[in-house]
């Protein structure tokens, strides 16, 4: 099946190949490692930061905040999901990509981006081979990157 519905009702591509992590399920390091991370960034490690990141780190697509606070199961309100994705985010845990307006959460082995398509709204994966090595007088330095296109799919039709 080339398309997959999510929870949310909108379409990814094979759920197989974006934002997966290189093989194997998620191991019980990666919470010992938000652990220890958090810690020291001087945040305390909860629950709730323990129950998002173990969420991204075994989904296989972005994900928005809405998505993820219903998968939460009512556990916090939207505003302490938006809190820790934040919390996530600032310490380079997770990533965030804007895609049409919304911002989609993901965790993956490096920063990648995402293109989606303008019939039918699958979205895969896209690597990111930009060095800001030569940019000398900044550092923390992020960019984004919106990619719109016609999947091979919609294209013959």
């Amino acid at each position: 099946m080339k398309n997959c519905l999510s929870p949310d009702n909108k379409y990814y591509a094979n759920p197989d190949d974006c934002c997966s992590k290189k093989s194997g399920s998620t191991s019980s390091r990666p919470a010992v490692h938000l652990g220890e991370k958090l810690r020291s960034a001087g945040m305390k490690s909860t629950r709730l930061s323990s129950e998002i990141y173990n969420f991204l780190l075994g989904n296989k697509k972005p994900a928005d905040a809405e998505t993820i606070y219903r998968f939460l199961r009512q556990k916090a309100n939207l505003s302490s999901v938006y809190r820790v994705l934040k919390k996530l985010l600032h310490i380079g845990l997770i990533f965030e990509e804007k895609i049409e307006g919304t911002s989609y959460y993901y965790y993956a082995e490096k920063h990648h981006h995402h293109i989606k398509c303008v019939k039918c709204g699958c979205i895969k994966c896209v690597e990111c081979s930009v060095d800001f090595s030569g940019l000398i007088d900044f550092t923390h330095i992020t960019h984004e990157l919106s990619l719109k296109g016609l999947c091979s799919d919609c294209f013959k039709k």
